[in-house]
């Protein structure tokens, strides 16, 4: 098992990657960014799997990273049109506005993305369908309030979990022991499959 953690000023990240059985690489792609004024998580998965599915997912994280001060809708639309002629992607996109203290939630395709409180409530938001090729798609954007201290967790269509499973991440001790039993509980389909847990925090973490 293979989990990596990433330590930004208000946020952790801990990821965990699978590649689709006999592929050399996994065809989901994800960043995580923060500035002084936003922080942003997106996970894509490219359409099929390998190399060229890759390619797609790496794309659209390369548009985020160029245009990341745009709004989230403006960001669909750029990494669909970089996507002409390419595999394509699903993606979902957070960002968190710290001024405004506000989550964006960009959604085109089957990404599940999971948002809980620190009071321990779950919001499950719904993706649409749909992908992200050049041609038209419908996109889910959603503006929310933000708390600190919340938990999100994203993943591709490579992984699934009841909807229990998500309840306790809240009372998990850390993101690594919230990662390692989730891929312990995790219904594996023959897919590229990424988790994404993140925990944002009101001042920089030490």
């Amino acid at each position: 098992m293979t989990i990596e953690s990433t330590t930004h000023a208000k946020a952790q990240i801990v990821t965990y990657q699978q590649n689709k059985q006999g592929k050399d690489c996994c065809g989901d792609s994800y960043l995580s960014i923060e500035t002084d004024t936003h922080f942003i998580c997106a996970l894509a998965d490219g359409l099929g799997s390998g190399r060229l599915a890759k390619r797609s997912a790496n794309i659209a994280m390369e548009v985020i990273r160029k245009s990341q001060h745009e709004e989230v809708s403006t960001l669909l639309k750029k990494i669909n049109h970089a996507l002409v002629k390419e595999r394509g992607v699903v993606i979902t996109i957070l960002k968190i506005d710290f001024l405004t203290n506000t989550l964006t939630y960009g959604n085109v395709g089957n990404i599940s993305t999971y948002l809980l409180t620190e009071l321990g409530e779950v919001n499950r938001l719904l993706p649409v369908l749909g992908y992200l090729s050049g041609r038209p798609y419908q996109e889910n954007v959603l503006k929310l309030p933000f708390y600190s201290g919340s938990t999100f967790l994203l993943h591709s269509d490579g992984a699934s979990f009841s909807w229990v499973d998500s309840h306790w991440l809240q009372q998990s001790l850390s993101l690594n022991e919230a990662m390692e039993k989730l891929v312990s509980k995790m219904k594996y389909k023959d897919d590229d499959a990424t988790i994404i847990i993140g925990r944002m925090y009101d001042e920089p973490k030490k």
